[in-house]
């Protein structure tokens, strides 16, 4: 899987690649074991990820689904709207960067 921008940018420790995943996915909301095969982490890493996102008010409980709880972006949240801007914003950034290089090329 390639890497994205937010990833290649702010290296890719448990939390990183946990926000990465729900920032890119933020419609749906996920269990831990989903978020630990997506994101190829164990699922220890991820439980203590989460517990640290939702500690800043970035993540959010919604619901449980037999019995596994699951999560997603909160996003009312004033930190998390600063994380989806940068998300944006470090795409166009490399996508930008991307097509010049094309364009020098050619």
């Amino acid at each position: 899987m390639e890497k994205s921008s937010f990833v290649l940018v702010f290296g890719e420790t448990p939390v990183i690649k946990v926000l990465d995943f729900l920032l890119t996915f933020d419609s749906f909301d996920y269990s831990i074991g989903q978020i630990s095969k997506e994101t190829e982490t164990k699922w220890e890493s991820v439980e203590n990820a989460l517990k640290f996102l939702i500690s800043k008010g970035i993540v959010k409980k919604t619901r449980k689904l037999g019995k596994a709880q699951l999560y997603m972006l909160d996003k009312e949240g004033e930190l998390t709207k600063l994380l989806k801007e940068i998300d944006f914003r470090l795409s166009r950034f490399f996508i930008e960067n991307e097509m010049k290089k094309q364009t020098l090329r050619h």
